[in-house]
């Protein structure tokens, strides 16, 4: 063998086996299209669990800590599937793995129905919650996989970010249109709907591959440590407001595996050769990515929670009414996200990035303003600015994210990406829900002492007491009104109070992120020798028949 061809060897032995060739745009673009149905339909179906919550415990007679049970095990699901998803398409090619999720999926929705048992609706919600946190992954994996370096993949990146996005704002439209039409088993009807039309799209449009990996590659006891601590911290934090954190035997239970697992995962994939979550990914930009994106769940925080729970507090809103507040948001998104991916692809990527985070912050500030008697009109520029904030936020946090994964850290991205958006989100509302609690109940405390001691609250105790005594005559039963009357009025203001406190927080926070990333190096991307951007994660390239 020449010189020449033992160099050519040696130079292939360090670079490793070729990546497979890209897929037709077509293929690639059909590929996409179905990942984008499947990340909507997944992403809608999550929030309809926590906005559909009273009318399912209405339906099994449940009290509201009951019945908070149901979201709190569908989103402990999600995050036990999301680790594994990418990983498993290595294995059992994209297209097999979306059928039998989507399949599962469609078999549980229909399976809840006929049910009549709070057990069994928590066994199919978990089952199905799992099927749809594993297709929520896999978009993300169909853009790196399918598209080359350049503007196509810059395109496909923001396709995702808005398919991931966009669902929280019309999800209560979504769900308003199904209740109405089908009472509480409309959301069953809803994700029966979506998950069969993706199992024929899958079907008829995705082509079959060869597999990456076998499973018995896979990492199954870092996957099993993650999975468990993963949704050890949910329960602690979908649940520990409600249950007051340490005086709840269950919580601190928790807390504790959450406290111990997680750490034990994070030691198993340091030690392994070929772990299941690479985390040499986080000494890039990948991990400031990731950590914008927790920050930027603050925001969402924001519409997924605080204006529906204030309007539902304040006026008694229900799921009809605050889709009418959340679908501002939702036309705000689609102008933003066209335009950031154009801003962030040609131009500085951090200032779009600064910008959304402001933008963020004003429209919290703006909501610290509210009175008792804001309706979902008085929220309309809070959530156009969040709406346009979102896609100038997320688009260049993407391309941030995505910069320097290499091939093979491809499902590390997905998942930890992934998990950022559903733990984020959580650990956002119980940080924001708790201040609520406690804010409330301080301004209580103060306008109870007021009431109990104010010449003007006696005066108005007095009016009150005289207008309904004029209506029937009894005084006491008149003095029992007026007291009840000023007690709905300083609870209602107590209230109005600590969603100001939760508006002026989540204000803070964001308004304080928007100068730091700032400090973040500029995108730019990055070239192997010859002038060859990074290759792409094509470990699941989608090709045509064999």
């Amino acid at each position: 063998m020449s010189h020449k061809s033992m160099q050519t060897d040696e130079t292939t032995t360090r670079a490793g086996p070729a990546a497979p060739a890209l897929p037709p745009l077509s293929l690639a673009v059909s590929a996409i299209g179905v990942m984008t149905l499947a990340q909507i339909g997944s992403s809608i179906s999550s929030q309809l669990v926590d906005l559909e919550i009273a009318d399912l415990g209405g339906a099994f007679s449940l009290s509201s800590d009951d019945a908070s049970w149901i979201a709190c095990i569908a989103t402990m699901a999600e995050v036990a599937a999301i680790p594994l998803a990418a990983t498993l398409a290595r294995a059992v090619t994209m297209r097999t793995l979306i059928i039998w999720t989507s399949a599962i999926f469609a078999l549980a929705a229909i399976a809840s129905l006929p049910v009549r048992d709070e057990t069994v609706l928590l066994v199919l919600r978990a089952v199905g919650s799992f099927c749809g946190g594993t297709i929520s992954v896999l978009m993300f994996t169909a853009v790196m996989a399918n598209l080359p370096p350049g503007p196509g993949r810059s395109a496909g990146l923001s396709v995702f970010a808005f398919a991931s996005t966009a669902p929280s704002s019309i999800a209560a439209w979504v769900g308003a249109v199904v209740t109405e039409r089908f009472g509480w088993q409309g959301l069953f009807y809803f994700d029966i709907a979506w998950a069969v039309v993706l199992l024929v799209l899958a079907i008829t449009v995705l082509r079959s591959t060869a597999s990456g990996m076998r499973l018995a590659e896979i990492d199954w006891l870092g996957y099993a440590l993650l999975a468990a601590g993963g949704a050890a911290l949910t329960l602690f934090m979908k649940q520990g407001d409600r249950f007051f954190w340490l005086e709840n035997t269950t919580i601190v239970g928790a807390g504790i595996v959450a406290a111990v697992v997680i750490p034990a995962a994070v030691c198993s994939f340091l030690i392994r050769r070929r772990p299941l979550i690479d985390l040499t990914l986080m000494k890039t930009t990948f991990g400031w990515a990731v950590t914008l994106a927790t920050f930027y769940r603050f925001g969402m925080v924001m519409a997924a929670f605080v204006i529906p729970q204030a309007l539902t507090r304040l006026q008694g809103f229900r799921i009809t009414e605050i889709a009418d507040a959340n679908i501002w948001m939702f036309w705000a998104e689609c102008a933003s996200f066209p335009i950031a991916w154009y801003w962030a692809s040609r131009w500085d990527a951090r200032i779009p990035l600064s910008l959304g985070l402001a933008l963020f912050a004003v429209g919290a500030y703006v909501s610290t303003y509210l009175t008792p008697a804001w309706q979902a009109a008085d929220f309309r520029l809070t959530e156009i600015a969040i709406g346009f904030g979102q896609g100038l936020f997320l688009v260049p946090t993407i391309f941030y994210a995505t910069r320097d994964v290499t091939p093979q850290q491809g499902p590390t991205a997905a998942a930890l990406f992934n998990l950022s958006r559903v733990l984020g989100q959580t650990f956002g509302i119980a940080v924001v829900g708790s201040l609520i609690t406690y804010q409330e109940k301080f301004h209580s405390a103060i306008l109870v002492d007021y009431l109990s001691t104010g010449s003007t609250v006696a005066e108005r105790f007095n009016e009150l007491v005289a207008s309904f005594l004029s209506t029937h005559g009894d005084l006491a039963l008149a003095q029992r009104q007026a007291w009840s009357s000023l007690s709905s009025l300083a609870s209602s203001q107590a209230y109005v109070l600590a969603f100001a406190d939760a508006f002026v927080l989540v204000s803070a926070v964001l308004g304080v992120s928007a100068l730091l990333v700032l400090m973040l190096p500029p995108l730019r991307a990055t070239t192997k020798r010859g002038g060859q951007q990074p290759t792409a994660v094509h470990s699941f390239a989608l090709r045509g028949p064999r």
